[in-house]
């Protein structure tokens, strides 16, 4: 099996996939769903971690310095990198995360983990992207603090769904802030898993899945 592969039955056996009748925040209708918020034990968060090592290695190793994790889901997500590029490539990155709130006692701000005293370059951490809305209130953020050199972003999963100026928010993220912006995998690699009948059978998809992905990303993709 190959890796994007491994990284779809992964999604479903930990629950984070699921197919089936959903809608988005947009309100539209659609046949799966993508929640990493159901990586919720020690083993699923590990093994998440290293396909997003792996990633982080194949696209921007020798590039960035520093992770920031977004509150609330990307704060796991760049720690555990961190964690795992040690442990996997020897290499030593920083991690950052915000607090919703700013703190007014003790050390005070709203910035947890490396607080960027130097310049530094930096690899947004994210889950999912869909309007790229959060990664926007991030970009706006991190524009604030003077040495924080945001060089690219990394999510789990690419929904490529066409937003209103006709690309998709990934795309969009790219041209509006120049920088990078990659995912472990995107629909299309869903639906290479899902055109293999062993997996099907393998994840037990729903009758007819295969062909409602079809028709969801003809309508919405791009």
């Amino acid at each position: 099996m190959n890796t994007t592969d491994s990284f779809v039955q992964f999604l479903v056996e930990a629950g984070a996939l699921k197919f089936g009748d959903f809608v988005t925040k947009s309100g539209r209708k659609t046949p799966y769903f993508i929640n990493t918020g159901e990586f919720r034990t020690g083993k699923t968060l590990s093994k998440l971690a290293e396909f997003y090592a792996s990633a982080f290695m194949q696209h921007f190793d020798g590039k960035a310095e520093n992770l920031y994790g977004p509150a609330y889901k990307g704060i796991p997500l760049c720690a555990a990198t961190s964690m795992k590029l040690s442990d996997m490539f020897n290499k030593n990155l920083s991690f950052t995360y915000n607090r919703k709130e700013a703190k007014d006692h003790g050390e005070g701000g709203n910035l947890v983990g490396y607080t960027y005293k130097e310049k530094t370059k930096v690899v947004i951490i994210e889950d999912v992207i869909t309007a790229g809305t959060s990664v926007n209130e991030t970009m706006q953020a991190l524009s604030n603090i003077e040495n924080a050199e945001v060089i690219g972003l990394l999510i789990s999963v690419d929904r490529r769904e066409r937003l209103e100026n006709g690309k998709s928010a990934l795309q969009t993220v790219q041209e509006e802030y120049g920088i990078e912006a990659h995912s472990i995998i995107n629909i299309n690699d869903i639906i290479a898993f899902l055109e293999k009948e062993e997996n099907r059978i393998a994840i037990n998809a729903p009758e007819g899945i295969l062909e409602r992905v079809y028709q969801y990303r003809k309508e919405w993709g791009c």
